[in-house]
């Protein structure tokens, strides 16, 4: 037996199950045609340069592209990477200063301490 507060928060969990499976499901889906549609024109591509330049080098110039490629992808990537290390720094900082402020300020009043913590509390909850 179940209590009753309990089936509409199942019922929920499990209508948002459903939803996650099926975006899952047509995620895939989406993903598996579009590789199939890139490899179409992939080779759609090169067949048609290689009839125009021979074979040797369209295939040249499909591996200079990809290459270029990749190399633009991994510097985007280096990019994005030092600044959410940037973030993850500055967010520590700020931990870090506020831990310190919380610290100091407590042993510096320490017969006021509950007052000092609700104000401190108070204050860094409104910051962000």
């Amino acid at each position: 037996m179940t209590l009753a507060f309990w089936e509409p928060v199942r019922d929920i969990l499990q209508a948002t199950s459903r939803d996650i499976g099926n975006r899952a499901k047509a995620g895939i889906a989406k993903a598996i045609l579009a590789i199939v549609a890139a490899g179409l024109l992939l080779s759609a591509g090169l067949v048609a340069l290689a009839q125009a330049v021979g074979y040797p080098i369209a295939a040249l110039v499909f591996a200079a592209v990809f290459a270029l490629l990749a190399l633009v992808a991994h510097l985007i990537g280096r990019v994005l990477a030092r600044r959410q290390a940037q973030r993850i720094a500055h967010a520590k900082s700020r931990a870090e200063a506020d831990l310190a402020l919380a610290t100091s300020v407590a042993r510096s009043t320490l017969p006021l301490l509950p007052l000092v913590a609700f104000v401190a509390a108070f204050a860094l909850g409104r910051r962000t």
